[in-house]
C-alpha cells in the first residue's frame, strides 16, 4: 500500500479538505495574511516579549501563517487521514506550554507564594525627620494639579493663533527646573485633520507653570532656536511617539512616557522601560529611554542612574505607591496581610510632591491596615533614583488635616487641596491651599501633623513667611519674637465663638473692620469668654492682611486683668 506522504505540514486538524484550494486562492490567502499582519503591527505595534500578553498575538499569527503555507503542500486526494500532522502536534505543544507559562506565572509568581519578593521590590530606610530639609518656599509646589490645568488653559486662551489648531495636554509633569518647581505639559494636535495640517512643522510650544507662584508661560520652541516637536503621543502614522519607540525597540516593554524639559528648555519624553519576573508578574523598572520629539532620536540607559540628573520622573507614581504598599503589607507573608495583619501598613489615600537637592520626591502618609484617621509616619521616594525613606511620626492623616483647615475657614466654604509635607522648625507640618467653588486659590493653611487642631491660615496674596510666623505662634510651637508682633488698642464691634475641630475659637471684628482670632485655653477662657461688643482692649498680634492671630490680650486697667492669649 502506497503511503500518503505530504511532508506532515498539513494543518487539517485530522481531516483532508474535500476540495483542495486552487493555487491562485492559496497565494491570495498568503498575500492577504502577510499584508494584514504588517498593517496590524504598524498600527498596534505589540511588544515582542514573551513576558507580555501581546506576545501571543505573534504566536496566533504565526500558526495561521504556517497553516496557509501548508496548503501549498497539500495533495489532491480527499481521504481521511488518521495520522496527526506535525503542525497540529506543534500547535498543541505550544498551546499547552503557553497555558502552563501563564498559569504558572500567575500562581507561583504571585504574592501568595512569593510575598517576600514582592515586599522587597523597594528598599525603604528608616530615618529621622531631620532628613527633610527646612521648608524653602521658593521650592514648595503648593499649586495643585487642578489649579495648574486652569492656569494653563488660561494662558493658552491668550494665543488665538494656536488655540484653533492645538489643545493643551493634561499631563503636567512635576519637575525641578532652574532652582524652583514647575509643572510642564506639551500642546497636542486637536484631532486628525489638525495633525494633517501641521505635522510638517510639528508641535510649536509647551506650557510651563510655576508651582509656587502660579505664573504660567507658553514657551514657543522657535524662541529657543528649536524646531517643532514632530514625534508626539497625539501624532499619527510615523509621527506617533509610541509607534516610533516600539519600532526602535521592538522587544522593550514601555509604559506611558512623561514630558520633561532640560535646564535649557529643550523638550524630552522620558520613556521608562520595564521588565517582569515572569508573565506580567512583579513589574520593575529596567531602564529609561530619553526620546527627542524634535528629531526622533533616542538614547537608552540600562541603568537609570546613568541618565542625566535633570531627569525627574523615571519611576511612575502608581508603581511606587504599589511597591510601598506591598513592602508594608507582605513583610510577614501573604496570609498575615489578610488575616491577623500584624505590622501591616499601607500608604494613605493620596500623594503629593517634595523637592530636595534638585530631585522630585513623592510623599504619602503611612497608615495601619484599618486605615483610620491617623498616620504612623510618612514615606518619601525619589522618582529618579528610587531611594526611599520612612519617617516615624504618629499624628493626623491628610484627610483629617484637610478637614481641620476647612473648618478654620468654614464661614467661607473653601475646600482644601491634598496637603504637602514640610519641615517647619523641625516639626512635620501639612501645608495646603484653600479654594473656592470655582477652583480659585483664596487662602493657604498650615496644620500641625502631630496635632491637627493647630491651624494657621493666610490669604493668598500674603507671603508664605507670614504663614510660617502665624503657625509658629500657635501653642506648642514657642512664642513669636516680640519684634514680629504689633500692638494696638481696639474696640470690639462684633464677637463670635465657634467650635472648630474640638477647640473653641473667638473671632473678633473691631470698629475699623479688622478681624482677629484667638483660641480659648485654660489660661485665657475666663477673660475671652466674657468679652462683648463695645469692650476696649489692647491686643498683640501677628500682622496679617487676613485674620490676625492674637498672642496677648490686655483689658482696661479697671478690670485688673491681663491675660496671655496663648
Amino acid at each position: 500500500m502506497k503511503k500518503n506522504f505530504n511532508m506532515n505540514f498539513n494543518f487539517d486538524w485530522g481531516h483532508k479538505m474535500p476540495h483542495p484550494l486552487r493555487l491562485k486562492t492559496k497565494i491570495l490567502f498568503l498575500i492577504v495574511w502577510i499584508l494584514g499582519g504588517c498593517i496590524f503591527y504598524y498600527f498596534y505595534h505589540p511588544v515582542l516579549n514573551v513576558k507580555t500578553a501581546t506576545f501571543f498575538s505573534y504566536v496566533v499569527y504565526s500558526f495561521v501563517l504556517l497553516w496557509i503555507l501548508s496548503l501549498f503542500f497539500e495533495k489532491s486526494q480527499s481521504v481521511y487521514t488518521e495520522k496527526k500532522p506535525v503542525l497540529w502536534t506543534l500547535f498543541k505543544g505550544v498551546l499547552i506550554a503557553s497555558v502552563l507559562w501563564v498559569a504558572g506565572s500567575m500562581i507561583i509568581c504571585s504574592p501568595v507564594f512569593m510575598a517576600k519578593s514582592f515586599a522587597n521590590r523597594i528598599e525603604i530606610k528608616n530615618v529621622d525627620f531631620d532628613k527633610v530639609k527646612e521648608v524653602d518656599f521658593t521650592k514648595t509646589p503648593i499649586i495643585d494639579r487642578d489649579s495648574t490645568i486652569v492656569l494653563g488653559d488660561r494662558v493658552m486662551g491668550e494665543m488665538p493663533e494656536l488655540v484653533s489648531q492645538f489643545e493643551v495636554s493634561e499631563e503636567y509633569t512635576q519637575i525641578s527646573y532652574k532652582d524652583s518647581v514647575y509643572r510642564v505639559t506639551p500642546l497636542e494636535y486637536a484631532g486628525f485633520f489638525k495633525f494633517m495640517g501641521n505635522y510638517k512643522e510639528g508641535i510649536p510650544a509647551y506650557i510651563l507653570v510655576n508651582s509656587v507662584t502660579g505664573e504660567a508661560e507658553l514657551v514657543k520652541l522657535e524662541d529657543l532656536g528649536l524646531e517643532g516637536m514632530k514625534y508626539v503621543p497625539s501624532g499619527y502614522f510615523n509621527h506617533d511617539l509610541y509607534r516610533k519607540l516600539q519600532m526602535q525597540y521592538p522587544t522593550t516593554i514601555f509604559g506611558a512616557p512623561s514630558f520633561e524639559i532640560d535646564e535649557e528648555g529643550h523638550p524630552w519624553y522620558i520613556c521608562t522601560t520595564y521588565d517582569y519576573a515572569a508573565f506580567e508578574s512583579r513589574k520593575s523598572v529596567s531602564g529609561v529611554v530619553l526620546f527627542d520629539p524634535i528629531t526622533g532620536e533616542s538614547t537608552k540607559y540600562d541603568d537609570v542612574l546613568d541618565a542625566p540628573k535633570w531627569v525627574d520622573r523615571i519611576y511612575p507614581e502608581s508603581l511606587v505607591t504599589e511597591q510601598v504598599d506591598q513592602n508594608g503589607s507582605l513583610q510577614n507573608g501573604f496570609i498575615n496581610s489578610i488575616i491577623g495583619q500584624k505590622n501591616v501598613t499601607y500608604t494613605s489615600e493620596g500623594y503629593n510632591y517634595l523637592e530636595q537637592d534638585g530631585d522630585i520626591y513623592i510623599y504619602s502618609g503611612i497608615t495601619s491596615a484599618n486605615k483610620d484617621s491617623s498616620n504612623l509616619g510618612f514615606v518619601l521616594v525619589n522618582l529618579r533614583t528610587h531611594d526611599a525613606m520612612k519617617i516615624a511620626s504618629p499624628g493626623a492623616n491628610e484627610s483629617s488635616a484637610m478637614s481641620s483647615a476647612e473648618g478654620e475657614v468654614k464661614n467661607y466654604g473653601y475646600t482644601s487641596t491634598f496637603p504637602l509635607l514640610v519641615n517647619v522648625n523641625g516639626h512635620p507640618v501639612y501645608m495646603m491651599a484653600l479654594k473656592d467653588d470655582s477652583g480659585l486659590i483664596k487662602m493657604y493653611a498650615m496644620v500641625d501633623a502631630s496635632d491637627y487642631q493647630k491651624v494657621a491660615t493666610i490669604s493668598s496674596d500674603e507671603g508664605f513667611e507670614n504663614l510660617k510666623k502665624k503657625f509658629i505662634a500657635l501653642e506648642g510651637q514657642g512664642k513669636v519674637d516680640k519684634k514680629d508682633l504689633e500692638t494696638k488698642e481696639i474696640t470690639i464691634e462684633r464677637i463670635q465663638m465657634l467650635a472648630v475641630e474640638n477647640a473653641t475659637k473667638c473671632f473678633i471684628t473691631d470698629t475699623d473692620q479688622n478681624r482677629y482670632k484667638i483660641t480659648l485655653t485654660s489660661k485665657n477662657e475666663d477673660t475671652v469668654a466674657f468679652l462683648k461688643a463695645g469692650d476696649v482692649l489692647t491686643v498683640s498680634y501677628v500682622p496679617s492682611e487676613g485674620v490676625r492671630l492674637i498672642q496677648e490680650i490686655q483689658l482696661p486697667a479697671k478690670t485688673g486683668q491681663e491675660e496671655d492669649g496663648k
